[in-house]
């Protein structure tokens, strides 16, 4: 089972091919950077974690003159839970921004099929999340609990603006 969903991020990178710690570390920290930020140690933790999991291998290079290294490889199982994963929608609406970008990110890098449907599936997560929380808001028991549904209803509907915006970039 995994955990965090970086875990994914670094199946996604090995999907592109094998790599050594500190390469799949540089990778988060340029092309994810963007995202969120990622510290060596927590990497290589996620790594031993996708390793004990069995969703990576790993066999360790010997180099002339230099330190030994690991090389990652994806598993099937890892591969799979990867492919699972990138076609779900993310269905907290917080964690759009680690998430979601990083499953826009894959589609196109890796270009893999489904990106339109998996924008048409967000949506509608976010209108449901928007529909229940304008019921929630019918019944408000104070100016505190309005002010807090009004900024939730404001955040999901500027993310339903950003989504369509993403509907509209990637179909062409």
């Amino acid at each position: 089972m995994i955990k965090h969903p970086q875990e994914y991020v670094i199946l996604g990178l090995l999907m592109k091919g094998d790599m050594h710690g500190y390469e799949i570390h540089h990778h988060l920290c340029s092309e994810f950077a963007r995202i969120w930020y990622s510290g060596m140690s927590h990497n290589y933790a996620l790594l031993r974690r996708l390793e004990f999991t069995k969703k990576v291998i790993s066999k360790v290079e010997i180099q002339n003159n230099r330190p030994s290294k690991k090389v990652y490889s994806i598993t099937p199982e890892g591969r799979e839970a990867f492919l699972s994963w990138i076609h779900r929608p993310v269905e907290r609406i917080r964690a759009l921004r680690l998430e979601f970008l990083a499953k826009l990110f894959f589609m196109r890098e890796l270009e893999i099929d489904g990106i339109n449907a998996l924008i048409e599936k967000q949506i509608k997560i976010c209108r449901e999340n928007l529909d229940r929380i304008m019921q929630r808001d019918e019944i408000c028991s104070d100016e505190f609990d309005d002010l807090v549904y009004n900024f939730r209803r404001c955040q999901i509907k500027a993310i339903l603006k950003w989504l369509q915006g993403c509907e509209k970039y990637f179909r062409h």
